[in-house]
């Protein structure tokens, strides 16, 4: 079973990295919290259909059902709205890149909540400020961007996303009951996080118009389909199976896969120095996990 899981934790590498890619086209046509609505409850309810046709929704408490929808608010609202929306106005190379940081915030608001008095180890303190640091080389070249006020918000929604997205992994991994189905769960949550966008769309997105072209609903029929509906099962498996910090160690392929497909497809650039910021991030991020599993022994 953890061989399936770890399958599935490379299936999700390599999809949710060319997410980036499909968001940032998407996002031409439609508006950012609207797309994430329209994606998110579509994929929801795709999944409650097959999970009630082939006899996998489990009873449960409405207590249960109620945290899965918070979890889904936390991950999906947040975590997939707030980096659709930064998306508008930066690269999806560098939303990837602050993506990246999820096992580190993964691995702190895990500490924090199983024991506020617990003490981290000194080796996930130095991945903290090493990734950090990282962050920090990776914008090196480009700190006049942040004069432009587009930019500053766009990189703010992206760390906004990974802040709540890292919430919800941890509460995944802490609410989720192992004999309800995956599918069921991710059902739940994706439901809940795509209503939550129609909220954030009925408050934030500027305009509701949808600009009908076929690069647009095919990203968003991917997104559905492939990011959402397969994806988001298939991080419920593993969340199932692995523990909570292995199981964000997607976030060393995805900025690789995604920098990769926003060159080839979007014709976006990086430099040698970013490069290097995003080797100081990810080893920022294997020291945390890391310390992690020291704490654990």
């Amino acid at each position: 079973m953890h061989l399936r899981a770890y399958l599935a934790l490379a299936a999700i590498c390599i999809i949710w990295g060319t997410t980036y890619t499909a968001i940032k086209v998407a996002v031409r046509d439609f508006p950012p919290f609207l797309l994430v609505g329209i994606r998110q409850t579509g994929a929801g309810l795709l999944l409650l259909s097959i999970a009630w046709l082939s006899g996998k929704i489990s009873p449960v408490t409405p207590q249960y059902v109620r945290r899965q929808f918070l979890t889904g608010l936390a991950t999906i609202t947040g975590g997939n709205g707030f980096i659709t929306w930064g998306m508008q106005y930066v690269s999806s190379g560098i939303s990837s890149v602050i993506g990246s940081l999820t096992p580190v915030l993964v691995a702190l608001i895990a500490l924090f909540w199983k024991d506020r008095q617990e003490k981290m180890s000194k080796l996930t303190i130095i991945g903290v400020l090493v990734g950090f640091i990282g962050m920090g080389i990776v914008f090196s070249d480009g700190w006049a961007d942040f004069l432009n006020p587009d930019y500053r918000w766009g990189i703010a929604g992206c760390f906004a996303s990974c802040c709540t997205w890292s919430l919800g992994t941890v509460m995944s991994k802490r609410y989720n009951d192992l004999n309800v189905s995956p599918l069921f769960n991710a059902g739940l949550q994706i439901t809940a996080g795509g209503l939550g966008g129609f909220v954030l769309s009925a408050l934030f997105d500027t305009s509701h118009k949808i600009h009908h072209t076929t690069e647009g609903w095919l990203a968003l029929t991917y997104l559905l389909l492939i990011g959402s509906a397969l994806a988001f099962t298939l991080y419920m498996f593993i969340l199932k199976h692995l523990n909570v910090t292995v199981s964000s160690l997607y976030t060393y392929i995805n900025p690789i896969v995604a920098i990769l497909m926003g060159c080839m497809v979007l014709g976006e650039s990086f430099t040698w120095l970013e490069m290097g910021g995003i080797s100081v991030t990810l080893l920022g991020v294997y020291l945390v996990n890391k310390g992690a599993r020291i704490a654990r022994t």
